[in-house]
């Protein structure tokens, strides 16, 4: 039977233990190693989580990984379009190269998002598509991937399955069990058809 003092010896090395793993979790961080040992948005950055409801605050968590993925493949297929288009045609290329639908839309975007107050996305036009545009400038330049991605059809039914579930995504909603396996599935056919 441990006595308080005994008990008291092991609370503190056990503290002790976790200050000194909690030390080297964060300096992996600094490192550069991403291991989310730590929530990146604090409730007392913004408000108090716990005003919220707490089977709605699981259900943002549950999605928020979804959000991630997503969020990565949309800029991933923005890099791939952005970096071929300038490697063949230079600077000009959103002008000479996007279709005109696209870049209305775009401008459209742009226009609402400088008259409000909010800071301005950013300069680059490409940071405003959706993944419908993306098709479009895909398709308009179809010569292009086609040496990186298999198949045009393909491409089109994957990026347009994963328009349709973003909407659930990006407007808080929750994607149902089957809708988690179509965006895995999903997720595996876009890598499996790059070249």
């Amino acid at each position: 039977m441990k006595t308080s003092s005994n008990l008291s010896d092991t609370i503190k090395i056990f503290g002790m233990q976790n200050l000194m793993l909690e030390a080297e979790l964060a300096r992996l961080e600094r490192s550069g190693i991403d291991i989310y040992h730590t929530e990146k948005l604090q409730k007392d950055d913004v408000v108090d989580t716990e005003l919220f409801e707490a089977d709605i605050i699981v259900q943002a968590r549950r999605m928020a990984d979804f959000y991630v993925l997503y969020y990565s493949l949309e800029n991933t297929i923005r890099r791939l379009i952005a970096g071929r288009l300038l490697e063949k045609y230079g600077s000009n290329w959103w002008e000479d190269k996007v279709p005109d639908r696209v870049k209305i839309g775009v401008a459209e975007k742009q226009e609402r998002e400088r008259d409000t107050p909010m800071s301005i996305r950013s300069d680059d036009p490409l940071t405003y598509t959706n993944f419908g545009e993306l098709i479009g400038i895909l398709n308009a330049n179809w010569s292009d991937f086609s040496d990186t991605i298999r198949s045009q059809k393909a491409m089109q039914q994957v990026l347009s399955q994963f328009n349709f579930l973003r909407n659930v995504i990006a407007h808080s909603g929750e994607l149902s069990e089957d809708e988690i396996t179509r965006f895995k599935l999903l997720l595996k056919d876009w890598f499996r058809i790059q070249s």
